[in-house]
């Protein structure tokens, strides 16, 4: 996981290890530390841009950069420090996967639901409060 926060890029990481993964050369396990250390690494490299904005909006994009990397650290701290915890994300990858290749809409409305209708839904709830 450290070796690839200092790639700094989680989808190329992840681009690259998706094959290996669908076809069996990796296993999730083997994969899952790999991927979490490259998004922590793309959390790095956010913070460091965030330094470099000016202006008036520039403190909202720092807090929303260090936000980010604190949701991903306290993440990886609880997953990996809690041993309940430990085979949970994998687990629901298997099963999500395990579905979806039998019913391939369960995997449009994952989709639908995690990255457009939850965040809708966040956005409404912070502008009404």
């Amino acid at each position: 996981m450290a070796v690839t926060v200092v790639t700094q890029s989680s989808t190329i990481t992840t681009s690259v290890l998706v094959p290996f993964a669908g076809t069996g050369i990796l296993t999730p396990a083997q994969v899952y530390p790999v991927v979490v250390g490259s998004n922590l690494g793309t959390t790095f490299t956010v913070v460091f841009a965030a330094f470099a904005g000016v202006g008036p909006d520039a403190e909202i994009g720092l807090q929303a950069a260090f936000v980010h990397l604190i949701h991903n650290l306290f993440a990886i701290v609880a997953i990996y420090v809690i041993p309940l915890l430990r085979p949970v994300p994998l687990l629901c990858a298997e099963n999500l996967a395990r579905v979806a290749a039998e019913h391939r809409w369960v995997l449009a409305v994952y989709l639908a639901t995690v990255f457009i209708a939850l965040p809708a839904l966040v956005i409404v709830l912070a502008g009404v409060v």
